[in-house]
């Protein structure tokens, strides 16, 4: 990976200047599946950016049930456990996947963010972003059926459906694990239904929401 390259793709930072100096004490790392990126409470001392892999967010309800709250899979990405750098994390971020990640002091990027407006400006982007996705996931938490969200996961994770748990999907969708089931057993059999009738051009779901309902679903 050229980490100068990288940076300039997936950060949209053209300043070489600025890419120089976030470059100075930055770290390729890699990390092994199923390992404790940030646990939560603690103070993370580095900004990750994923170059490759999948990681995700989860925390403990107040039953001690493991609740999956973000995926991150795509280059680029960071992986972050609030929203304010230097504070404590909100969340647990552990690895799904074998991972690559480019890693940068935290020291290094603050006092860069207070001088450089561009590197403010992709931070203040990345928190919109953020902040589009939360309430993106809300409303369709209270206001989608359950396979209406499994539809919406399966358009905006393309291809992570098969790189992660159902339990873990599941949490992330609201429901149980039985319920994913199910919903994943009607999509294939309506995509099979439909090439065996002709109609590939359909998509596999677009007639299944009539088999789903609340039924089954968690919080």
């Amino acid at each position: 990976m050229h980490k100068e390259l990288f940076l300039e793709k997936c950060l949209n930072l053209s300043d070489q200047s600025v890419v120089q100096k976030l470059l100075e004490d930055a770290q390729t790392i890699h990390v092994k599946q199923n390992s404790l990126l940030i646990e939560a409470g603690e103070v993370q001392q580095r900004v990750l950016i994923l170059v490759e892999g999948v990681a995700r967010g989860f925390l403990l309800d107040a039953d001690g049930r493991d609740i999956t709250d973000c995926f991150v899979y795509r280059q680029g990405e960071l992986l972050m456990g609030c929203n304010a750098l230097g504070t404590p994390s909100l969340i647990n971020l552990e690895t799904m996947r074998d991972c690559e990640l480019l890693s940068i002091p935290l020291s290094r990027v603050l006092p860069l963010m207070d001088e450089n407006p561009v590197l403010l400006k992709c931070y203040i982007q990345f928190l919109l972003k953020g902040l589009d996705r939360h309430w993106e996931g809300k409303m369709l938490m209270y206001r989608c059926s359950a396979m209406e969200r499994y539809q919406w996961f399966l358009k905006k994770y393309p291809g992570l459906i098969d790189q992660v748990s159902n339990k873990h999907v599941a949490s992330f969708l609201g429901m149980t694990p039985v319920t994913l089931s199910r919903l994943r057993r009607s999509v294939r059999e309506n995509a099979q239904k439909a090439e065996t009738s002709g109609t590939k051009d359909l998509p596999g779901t677009q007639a299944e929401n009539k088999h789903s309902n609340h039924e089954g679903d968690t919080k």
